[in-house]
C-alpha cells in the first residue's frame, strides 16, 4: 500500500457510484509538507533542496516540517533539530513564520469555500468539504478535486493531495495514499480493499501506544482489527476498541461541521532574531526596513491599510520593549512604514544597545480603497506606492526574495 494508487478505473462508473450510492460524498484535503512548501514558493532558491522548517542548528527546537528532500535522509515532524541535522547535515533550517503560514491557509479555505459552503478545517493545512450537493456541477468528484488542486497551484505554487469517500475518516486515509500531489477515490463497497491490507497505525486515532498495545494480541493490520472478536477487543481497549474495529470495517461519521468564519483581521507583523546582538545601525536599518516591506505587502495582498504602526526590540537582558505610532492617514507603503517604525526606534534610543530581536507590526486596519490614477498622482506617496506595487508583480512571479530595496539587500550579504 506504499506506493502510488492512480486514478484508473473507469471515471464515470467511479462518478456513478459516488453520487448513486445514497451516501455523502466526502473530500479530505491535505497540504504537502505545508510550511516547507511555503518557504519553497516564496523563495525559489528553496525549491528541489531539503527544507527544515522549526528549530536552527546548534539550537533545542523540533522540526515543525520538512520538505520531501528533506524526508529522503529520514528527517520527520516532531524530530529533535539536533537529530535532523546529524541526518541532513546540508539541510536548510528555517524558523517557523506563523503568520505567513496562516495567510496562505485562509486562502485555501476561500478557494474551498466557492466548491462546497460545508467546510471544516481539521488543522492549519487540513480540511474536509461536504462536495455531495455540488459534485455534479463541477462534472463530477474527481474533476472538482482537480480544479481545488489546479487552482491552489495556480495561486501559491503548492501542492495538495485529496482523499474521497463516503465517511471522514475513509477520506483522510485516501488523502495519504498517493502523498505528494495525489487523488484517490474509494468508493462505497471499496472501503475494505483499501483499508484491510494497512497497518494499524494508519487507522485514525492509533498512534505508537495504542499501536504496541494492539500488537501484543496479534492485531498488525487495519484487517486483523475488522475481524477480531467484538467482546474481546471491549475487553481489552473498553468503548474505543469498538469504536475502531467499527471504522475498520469501514462504518464511521459522514458529518461535516463547517464552524469556520473567517476571523476580522486586526494586525499584522514581522520580527526577526539575530543570530548574535547587533549593534551596527545600519545593519538595524536594513533589517527593519526588510521587515517593513514584508509587512506592507501583506497588507497589499490582503487589500489593507494600516493606521498604526509599532516596533518592539529586546536586548541581550531579553527584556522586550515595544512603541507605536498613530499615522494621520492609512497606509499600505513600505517606505512610510520603514520611516515611522525607524522614527520609533530612534526616538526611544533602542540602537544605544546591541538588539538581539526587532520586529514591525501594524494595526488599526481597514479595508484599502481603489484608487485613481488621478489619486494616485496627488498622493505624496504615489511614486513609492507604484514601486511597491512593481515589487509586488516581481515577488509574486519571482519569489517573496527576488527583489527588495538597496538598504534591505544589505542584510543578507
Amino acid at each position: 500500500m506504499n506506493k502510488k494508487r492512480k486514478f484508473c478505473a473507469n471515471d464515470r462508473t467511479r462518478k456513478d457510484q459516488l453520487e448513486k450510492s445514497g451516501r455523502k460524498i466526502i473530500m479530505h484535503l491535505d497540504m504537502d509538507a505545508f510550511f516547507a512548501s511555503v518557504e519553497q514558493a516564496h523563495d525559489p532558491r528553496l525549491r528541489g533542496k531539503p527544507v527544515i522548517v522549526g528549530g536552527v542548528p546548534g539550537g533545542r527546537g523540533v522540526v515543525s516540517t520538512c520538505s520531501y528532500e528533506a524526508r529522503k535522509y529520514g528527517v520527520r515532524s516532531a524530530m529533535p533539530t539536533a537529530r535532523a541535522v546529524k541526518l541532513c547535515p546540508e539541510g536548510i533550517f528555517i524558523h517557523t513564520s506563523a503568520n505567513k503560514y496562516s495567510h496562505v491557509s485562509l486562502s485555501i479555505l476561500s478557494i474551498l469555500n466557492e466548491y462546497s459552503p460545508n467546510v471544516e478545517p481539521f488543522s492549519i493545512d487540513e480540511a474536509f468539504l461536504d462536495v455531495t450537493e455540488t459534485a455534479e456541477r463541477f462534472g463530477g468528484p474527481k474533476q472538482l478535486a482537480l480544479q481545488i488542486k489546479n487552482r491552489i497551484r495556480e495561486k501559491h505554487n503548492l501542492t495538495a493531495s485529496i482523499g474521497i469517500a463516503s465517511v471522514r475518516f475513509i477520506a483522510k486515509i485516501a488523502s495519504s495514499i498517493s502523498k505528494p500531489d495525489g487523488l484517490t477515490i474509494i468508493e462505497p463497497g471499496r472501503e475494505k480493499e483499501y483499508l484491510w491490507p494497512m497497518p494499524i497505525c494508519n487507522l485514525w486515532g492509533v498512534g505508537p501506544k495504542s499501536e504496541e498495545a494492539f500488537k501484543r494480541i496479534g492485531i498488525k493490520t487495519i484487517g486483523d482489527l475488522a475481524r477480531f472478536p467484538k467482546h474481546r477487543l471491549k475487553r481489552y481497549f473498553g468503548i474505543v476498541g469498538e469504536t475502531l474495529r467499527d471504522m475498520a470495517n469501514g462504518i464511521g461519521e459522514d458529518e461535516i461541521r463547517p464552524f469556520y468564519d473567517e476571523p476580522e483581521v486586526k494586525s499584522m507583523g514581522h520580527e526577526h532574531t539575530f543570530e548574535r546582538d547587533i549593534s551596527n545601525p545600519d545593519l538595524i536599518s536594513g533589517m527593519l526596513l526588510f521587515l517593513s516591506e514584508k509587512v506592507s505587502h501583506r497588507l497589499r495582498q490582503s487589500n489593507f491599510r494600516c493606521k498604526t504602526i509599532t516596533i518592539k526590540v529586546r536586548h541581550s537582558d531579553f527584556r522586550l520593549k515595544s512603541r507605536e505610532a498613530t499615522l494621520v492617514m492609512p497606509t499600505d507603503c513600505a517606505v512610510t512604514i520603514y520611516q515611522c517604525a525607524r522614527l520609533l526606534l530612534v526616538k526611544n534610543r533602542f540602537m544605544e544597545r546591541p538588539i538581539r530581536l526587532i520586529g514591525v507590526s501594524v494595526s488599526k486596519l481597514e479595508k484599502n480603497a481603489v484608487e485613481s490614477q488621478l489619486e494616485l498622482m496627488a498622493n505624496p506617496h504615489g511614486r513609492q506606492i507604484v514601486v511597491d506595487r512593481v515589487i509586488d508583480s516581481l515577488k509574486s512571479k519571482y519569489g517573496e526574495h527576488m527583489i527588495c530595496r538597496a538598504r534591505a539587500r544589505m542584510v543578507f550579504q
